[in-house]
C-alpha cells in the first residue's frame, strides 16, 4: 500500500513534480492508442534534431551491432523495433529535461551515469531471462531511480542531509530518504511515472524494485520486470568506488532465490555491462577512466567467483550422486534406456540440427508383436525379462550416435541422426531379424519374440515438426501391425514441402522488406512482398496468387490491420495470417490477435518466423487431408 503523503505527492505544486517534454508527452498520447502510427512516431522524434542525432548514434553503435549504417528514425524502428526506439526516445527526452548541474550535495552527473549503468544492466539481464523484455528493461533500467533526482529537485536541503547521513552512517539510499521524509525514491518514481500516463507495466516495477516480490499484480510478466531492476540496481554499486555494503552477496543470492541460477552467469553480466558503458557513455559525452573501468570489473568478477567456490566443492563431493540423479530423470528404470520424456527432449535437438545442416534424419518406432501374450502365458515378471533383452538388443545393434529409448509399454524408438531413408530401412530389417532368430531362455522356457518397424526420415528438403514426425512414423508402425506384423514399413504419405510453402511479407518499411523476403527465400520459401495493404489484395485479387502464410505488420498506412485480414479472409480462406509488431502482444488489440493465426515480436530471429510458418503448414496440410477424406467418403 503507497502511503498517503506519497499519494498527495503529485497534487502538491511545492513538490515541483516535473512534467515531460513535449516529444515525450505526444510519443506517449500516440502510443496510448489501439494501434499506434509508427510514422507519426517517427515524425515526432524527427521534429527534434538533437533527439533523432542521438537515438540513430546509439542505434548505429557497436551497443546494437546492426550490420548496416541507419540513417533515419523509421529505418531504426524497422530494424530494432518501435519499441525500442520509443523507450530511447523517452529516456533520451527525459535525460535532456534535467539540466546536468550540481545542488547541494547531488551529483546530477553521477546520477546519469549511475543511471546509464542501471539501464546496460536491465537490459543484459532481460537478454538472458526474458528477451521479449529487454527493450523495455533498458527505460526502466533508466528510470528507476528518477524519483531520488525529483527529491532532490523539489527538498534540495533536506535531500542533502539525505546524502549526507548515508555517507555518514553507510546506510542504503532508500532507508535515508524513509527516514526523512516518510517514503523513498522507488514510491516518487512510481508515481510520477503515473502522473506521466505511463503504463503499469513501467510504473508498478519502478515503485517495488527494491522488493518485487510485493507487487501486487496478475501478470508474472511484471514482476519478472521488477526483479530485473532490483538485479540491474545491485550491478550499478558494484561500479561505485565507495559502497554502503558489498552487493555481491546479495547479487548470488538473489540470482539463487529468483530462479535464475542457470540464465544468469554472474561474471558474464558484469563484463557486458562493463562493454556497454563504454559504448554508451560516449554518446553522453561521459568520460571512462580506463584504467578505474578495467579494476572494477576485474574486482567484481573476483568476487563473485569466491562465492562460487566452496559451492563447486560440494558439487565435486556429490557428483556421484549428482549423476545417479540425472540418470533416474532421463533414463527408464527398468530397460536404462532413455525415457519418453527425454526422449522427446533428443528428437527435438536433431530435428534442430538436422534442419540447420541440412542432413538426413530418421526415426523408428518398433513395437513387440503380441506381447500381452507373453504376459499372460509367462507371467508379468517374464515379459519384463523380455524387455530388458530387447532393450539389450537394440543397443547391441546400434551405433554411439543413435539414441534409443523405451517409448511406452512395450514400444521403443530410435534417433538415427545423418542416416537416410534407405540406410534407416536396412538397419530396422537387420534389427528385425535379429530379434526373429533369437529364442530367449526364461526359467528353462523359450520364448520367440517379433517385432514391427515404423520408419520415417527427414530428407530432401522435407521437415515436419516433432510432432508431425512422431504421428508419420506412428502411422508406418500401423501398416507394419496391420499387414501381419514382424516387419518394417515407411512412411508413404505426402509430407508437406516447405520450397512449395508460399509467404507473402507485409511492411510499409522496404529494407525490412528486402532483408526478411531475401532470407526467406534462402531457407526455401517461395517469398513474395507487398509495401501496403492495397498492394498486398492485387496479389489475391488480381493476380490470383496462391498464398498459404502472410507476415503482415500491425501498423500499415491507408488500409487498417482488421481490413486486410477480412479481406484476405474472404477470397481466400485457406490463407495463414501471422502479425507482427515492435509494441509488446499486451499492447495490442486483443480482438486483432483472436483475428490471427500467430503473433511475432519484432525484432524477431528467423528461426522464430520459419517455425511459425511451419505451425501454419502442418495446419493447412491436416486440413487439406480431412477434407480430401471426405471428398473420397462422399464419393463412395
Amino acid at each position: 500500500m503507497v502511503p498517503s503523503t506519497v499519494r498527495e505527492f503529485a497534487s502538491i505544486k511545492a513538490i515541483k513534480l516535473p512534467t515531460l517534454p513535449g516529444i515525450a508527452i505526444k510519443i506517449i498520447e500516440v502510443m496510448q492508442r489501439e494501434s499506434p502510427n509508427r510514422k507519426e512516431i517517427a515524425e515526432i522524434i524527427s521534429c527534434d534534431p538533437s533527439l533523432s542525432a542521438k537515438i540513430l548514434q546509439t542505434v548505429n553503435s557497436p551497443y546494437y551491432g546492426l550490420p548496416t549504417k541507419i540513417g533515419e528514425i523509421n529505418q531504426a524502428m524497422a530494424f530494432i523495433g518501435l519499441n525500442a526506439v520509443k523507450n530511447l526516445a523517452l529516456g533520451f527526452s527525459l535525460i535532456k529535461s534535467f539540466q546536468l548541474k550540481k545542488r547541494v550535495s547531488f551529483d546530477y552527473g553521477q546520477f546519469w551515469k549511475d543511471s546509464l549503468i542501471g539501464a546496460v544492466a536491465a537490459k543484459a539481464i532481460a537478454d538472458r531471462v526474458n528477451r521479449h523484455l529487454a527493450d523495455d528493461a533498458f527505460f526502466l533500467g533508466l528510470l528507476q531511480n528518477i524519483g531520488s533526482l525529483i527529491m532532490a529537485e523539489s527538498f534540495p536541503e533536506k535531500y542533502g542531509t539525505v546524502i549526507s547521513r548515508m555517507k555518514a552512517e553507510s546506510i542504503s539510499l532508500h532507508q535515508a530518504e524513509y527516514d526523512e521524509f516518510g517514503f523513498d525514491h522507488s514510491e516518487v518514481g512510481e508515481n510520477s511515472s503515473k502522473y506521466w500516463g505511463l503504463p503499469d507495466s513501467i510504473s508498478l516495477p519502478i515503485g517495488l524494485h527494491h522488493c518485487p516480490e510485493r507487487i501486487e499484480s496478475t501478470s508474472g510478466e511484471i514482476e519478472c520486470r521488477g526483479k530485473i531492476l532490483c538485479l540491474s540496481s545491485l550491478y550499478i554499486d558494484i561500479f561505485k568506488i565507495k559502497k554502503s555494503e558489498d552487493p555481491c552477496p546479495l547479487i548470488d543470492g538473489l540470482i539463487n532465490k529468483y530462479g535464475y541460477s542457470e540464465l544468469l552467469d554472474k561474471t558474464a553480466i558484469v563484463e557486458k555491462i562493463g562493454e556497454g558503458t563504454k559504448l554508451i557513455f560516449p554518446i553522453f559525452e561521459i568520460a571512462v577512466d580506463e584504467r578505474k573501468h578495467i579494476q572494477i570489473i576485474e574486482t567484481a568478477k573476483n568476487e563473485l567467483s569466491k562465492l562460487s567456490t566452496s559451492l563447486i566443492e560440494q558439487i565435486h563431493i556429490q557428483e556421484k550422486s549428482l549423476q545417479t540423479l540425472k540418470n533416474q530423470v532421463v533414463r527408464d528404470s527398468m530397460t536404462e534406456l532413455y525415457n519418453h520424456e527425454h526422449f522427446l527432449q533428443l528428437l527435438r535437438e536433431e530435428v534442430e540440427r538436422a534442419t540447420r545442416y541440412k542432413t538426413p534424419l530418421s526415426l523408428i518406432l518398433a513395437d513387440i508383436d503380441h506381447f500381452k501374450l507373453v504376459n499372460d502365458f509367462y507371467g508379468h515378471l517374464a515379459g519384463d525379462f523380455v524387455l530388458k533383452y530387447i532393450a539389450l538388443n537394440l543397443q547391441s545393434l546400434s551405433r554411439e550416435s543413435d539414441h534409443i529409448a523405451r517409448y511406452g509399454g512395450e514400444e521403443f524408438a530410435i534417433i538415427l541422426p545423418s542416416t537416410p531413408l534407405d540406410g534407416a530401412q536396412l538397419f530396422g530389417e537387420r534389427l528385425r531379424k535379429a530379434i526373429s532368430s533369437t529364442k530367449i531362455n526364461y526359467n528353462g522356457k523359450s520364448i520367440g519374440i517379433t517385432m514391427s518397424f515404423g520408419i520415417v526420415s527427414l530428407e530432401n528438403n522435407l521437415r515436419p515438426d516433432v510432432e508431425g514426425l512422431i504421428k508419420m512414423a506412428d502411422e508406418a508402425l500401423y501398416e507394419a501391425k496391420n499387414s501381419g506384423r514382424n516387419k518394417c514399413c515407411c512412411y508413404q504419405g505426402i509430407i508437406p514441402d516447405h520450397a512449395l510453402h508460399s509467404v507473402l511479407v507485409i511492411d510499409d518499411e522496404e529494407a525490412l522488406l528486402i532483408t526478411v523476403t531475401k532470407m526467406l527465400s534462402r531457407l526455401g520459401f517461395d517469398a513474395r512482398s507487398a509495401k501496403n495493404g492495397q498492394e498486398a489484395i492485387d496479389h489475391f485479387s488480381i493476380h490470383h496468387e496462391k498464398i498459404d502464410t502472410v507476415l503482415l505488420d500491425i501498423v500499415m498506412p491507408g488500409m487498417s490491420t482488421k481490413e486486410i485480414i477480412k479481406t484476405i479472409r474472404k477470397i481466400r480462406p485457406e490463407t495463414r495470417v501471422l502479425l507482427a509488431s515492435g509494441l509488446g502482444v499486451d499492447q495490442i488489440e486483443k480482438d486483432l490477435i483472436k483475428e490471427s493465426d500467430g503473433f511475432l515480436s519484432k525484432p524477431f530471429l528467423m528461426s522464430e518466423l520459419s517455425q511459425e510458418i511451419a505451425k501454419n503448414q502442418k495446419k493447412s496440410y491436416l486440413k487439406s487431408k480431412i477434407e480430401k477424406g471426405k471428398r473420397v467418403s462422399t464419393a463412395s
